[in-house]
């Protein structure tokens, strides 16, 4: 199975063209605001901020796009006093296997689409992990990405040759996918 990865970069719609011109894909799975603005069958919504699903779920019920298959959220020690929206939310595992570092929710979707919906490969779109990169709804820098790349890097050996992303830092690290690579 192959799976569309959507992170919330400003990168996000060129890379998903760019993505779609390779292949076919059986699962899309998206993070955070990309999960409010997918079109499409969403077979997943993922974030470490489940107490926004309210807010995205919203904004995609009023664009009249399909609701999600499942809403996936991780809690953190310490954190239970967050307040959840009522909507049924799945709490998952959001780190890989010798990952003690947060990787964004972008790498919880990877992980997600990979280990719990039994992916084979997956293909990051709008998840560059550069320095200043912004968001595709806010041109205001996401300055959390050097932080987050630690995950990425300490999550590199589960990953596996699973995982390819279209652009940016996450695309030096993973490399970028070929029709080839897809297919395999």
């Amino acid at each position: 199975m192959k799976a569309l990865v959507l992170g919330g970069a400003a990168t996000l719609w060129r890379d998903v063209a760019g993505a779609l011109d390779l292949g076919r894909f059986d699962l899309v799975v998206a993070c955070n605001d990309a999960a409010a603005v997918w079109p499409g069958r969403l077979d997943a919504a993922v974030s470490l901020h489940p107490e926004k699903y309210g807010i995205w779920m919203g904004r995609r019920n009023k664009a009249g796009h399909p609701a999600p298959g499942r809403l996936v959220g991780h809690l953190e020690a310490g954190k239970s006093t967050v307040r959840l929206p009522d909507l049924p939310i799945e709490f998952a595992e959001w780190k890989f296997e010798g990952q003690p570092d947060s990787g964004s929710s972008g790498l919880f979707a990877l992980r997600y689409a990979l280990e719990s919906l039994g992916a084979d490969r997956a293909v990051l779109c709008g998840v560059p992990m550069h320095d200043a990169a912004a968001h595709f709804f806010d041109a205001t820098p996401w300055g959390a990405a050097a932080a987050h790349r630690r995950g990425f890097n300490q999550a590199r050996p589960a990953i596996g040759d699973r995982a390819r992303s279209m652009s940016g830092w996450s695309a030096d690290l993973l490399g970028q996918p070929t029709k080839e690579w897809l297919a395999g």
